[in-house]
């Protein structure tokens, strides 16, 4: 064989191999995650698996270990027994690849090296561990899958993955050449279509196991992406999700409703009600969160500030707000504000005015037992002078007794 023929033959064999094994993608784009410290460093494609190389960076530094933020979540758990921040690890076996956006189409765990599924490994501080997981075959055809380990709990951060680009093309069908024959060709006969494979069922969201809200936190003035921090509540568990790139991903459980909070430095937070009940059937589902600029001269609605009928006295309704209103002021000491109130225009106007500015002092009283400076807040009663409607229902009328804060110089 001369060395022209053998070229030809090592690209064969190697074009061979290359279609029997599949695809490999290293470092493959991630649009979301909920751990930064796990990194997905290789995908790779087989006849029979999908094979994910992971590599998990132990962020501890070997001293005492901090008072945990809200909403801590691992699959990572500090060793507490210790007094170091070294943790343990694992992956969960229950952890599967889906097609976005199609809870029916899942590709299982089959095995995993050097990380357990049943027990746990410790790690020490600023250990690296690389590990491996084998999961069934993606589909041909599916170059964007989602990694999911699960809902994150107390203590417990879950890896999950959103949005991980790969290679793995439909396959081509190979045209096939043949010799006509020297006989005349025979007709053949029609061949017999095929019936129609059965659509897959959609899920319904109270069937399903899981559902995903997604969406993008925005500055409401600007419009554009801002780097946030998402916090919820499940089964009394404080969680957080992180972006920096103001998108985000959590995976919930589709039979709960949610209260979203979201906030960034600079700016106000603001809550979102989601459920997966309320997006007419659908798995995935978006909610975009817009943030007011903590700017001077901006106005901010606070909208959960309660007050019985003609009373000045907060309701207990109202701490929540008024507990995020003191956290916002701690994390931007640069800013003072003025809490104004308003009522609406039924009855005397003088006692409106005096009504208003009473509320106003109660919600400055409230800050300052909280910790923020008196020399930070100014309140002021405006009455019935800055009517949003003045319509005559209830519903609307209601929408005029408020409280609203400006953002001043300190």
């Amino acid at each position: 064989m001369n060395l022209k023929s053998l070229l030809v033959a090592l690209f064969t064999i190697g074009l061979s191999l290359s279609n029997s094994f599949g695809q490999t993608t290293d470092n493959p784009k991630v649009e979301e995650q909920s751990a930064e410290y796990v990194k997905i460093k290789r995908v790779e494609l087989t006849d029979k698996y999908t094979i994910i190389y992971l590599q998990f960076n132990e962020r501890g530094t070997g001293s005492a270990i901090p008072s945990l933020p809200p909403g801590f979540p691992g699959d990572i758990i500090p060793d507490m027994g210790s007094g170091k921040q070294s943790s343990s690890i694992w992956l969960d076996a229950e952890t599967r690849l889906y097609k976005p956006g199609e809870v029916n189409t899942k590709f299982k765990l089959i095995k995993a090296e050097n990380i357990p599924t049943e027990n746990v490994k410790k790690v020490s501080p600023g250990e690296k561990v690389d590990f491996v997981a084998y999961f069934e075959r993606l589909s041909p055809g599916i170059e964007i899958f989602d990694f999911y380990e699960g809902r994150s709990q107390q203590g417990q951060q879950s890896w999950n993955f959103y949005g991980i680009h790969i290679k793995n093309p439909l396959k081509k069908e190979v045209a096939k050449t043949a010799k006509a024959p020297a006989k005349a060709p025979v007709s053949a006969p029609k061949p017999t279509p095929k019936p129609a494979e059965p659509e897959k069922p959609i899920a319904k969201p109270e069937e399903a196991e899981f559902a995903v809200i997604k969406g993008t936190v925005y500055n409401s003035r600007t419009k554009q992406p801002i780097p946030a921090q998402i916090s919820y509540q499940e089964n009394g568990d404080s969680l957080q999700v992180s972006s920096s790139s103001g998108n985000y991903r959590i995976g919930i459980n589709p039979k709960e409703r949610y209260s979203l909070r979201a906030t960034s430095k600079g700016f106000y937070g603001a809550n979102a009600e989601v459920s997966a009940a309320d997006s007419s059937g659908k798995l995935t589902f978006t909610q975009d969160i817009f943030l007011t600029p903590l700017s001077v001269g901006e106005t901010i609605a606070l909208s959960k500030i309660y007050f019985e009928t003609s009373q000045f006295a907060l309701l207990p309704e109202s701490f929540s707000e008024l507990n995020q209103l003191v956290q916002t002021m701690k994390d931007n000491p640069e800013i003072g504000i003025r809490v104004e109130g308003h009522t609406d225009n039924i009855g005397d106007p003088d006692k409106n005015i005096e009504l208003s500015r009473k509320r106003a002092e109660s919600v400055k009283d409230y800050l300052i037992k909280k910790g923020i400076a008196e020399n930070r807040i100014e309140a002021k009663g405006l009455g019935a002078t800055r009517l949003l409607t003045k319509s005559g229902s209830e519903e609307e009328r209601s929408k005029n007794r408020r409280v609203e804060l400006v953002i001043t110089g300190k």
